[in-house]
């Protein structure tokens, strides 16, 4: 995974975070998640002025009000198949207003925007994801494409937390199960 430049500075990103699939975690508000999304991006050398995040969730999400009053776009999405169709439109539409840019997708599976993150990768887009630590477990095939393309991983419990992405030695062991 390549570390950025000083050209990344500039660079906006777009955050889509699946909210029931990497949930606030507990005793932490919306509010502080997206800060500390924004100084684990700071970290890696984007500008958090730069950093617009985007939450998917469901109707009845008991955070919905707090998303809404920290000026965080919450988008009732539905289940999770509408929430990864309502996910990948927008970062789609994003992605095409905003070039040279950085995407991080914030979900449970990851390895499902493959297809669409490969694109933006020859675009040459940034492509940052986070995944909870419980995600289901993927075999090495399966898993292999996003590898190629990804420039930062984080497990999303760090992440919410300010955390740094992990590395080479620090990822989990995928070759139990595949699916």
């Amino acid at each position: 995974m390549s570390s950025l430049t000083s050209e990344n500075a500039e660079a906006k990103v777009g955050v889509f975070w699946d909210v029931e699939e990497c949930p606030v975690p507990d005793g932490m508000e919306p509010s502080l998640v997206c800060e500390n999304i924004k100084l684990a991006l700071e970290k890696k050398g984007y500008r958090p002025c730069n950093v617009s995040i985007r939450v998917y969730g469901e109707k009845t999400n008991k955070f919905k009000d707090d998303f809404l009053l920290a000026d965080i776009m919450f988008l009732p999405a539905g289940d999770a198949r509408a929430r990864y169709m309502r996910m990948g439109d927008d970062f789609f539409c994003w992605g095409f207003d905003n070039r040279k840019s950085t995407l991080m997708v914030m979900s449970r599976d990851s390895t499902e925007f493959a297809s669409s993150l490969t694109m933006y990768k020859n675009l040459n887009f940034n492509i940052l994801v986070a995944q909870p630590e419980n995600a289901h477990k993927r075999c090495p095939d399966c898993r292999r494409p996003l590898e190629m393309i990804i420039t930062d991983e984080w497990i999303w419990e760090s992440l919410s937390a300010g955390g740094d992405p992990i590395t080479k030695t620090q990822e989990p062991d995928l070759s139990n199960s595949c699916h």
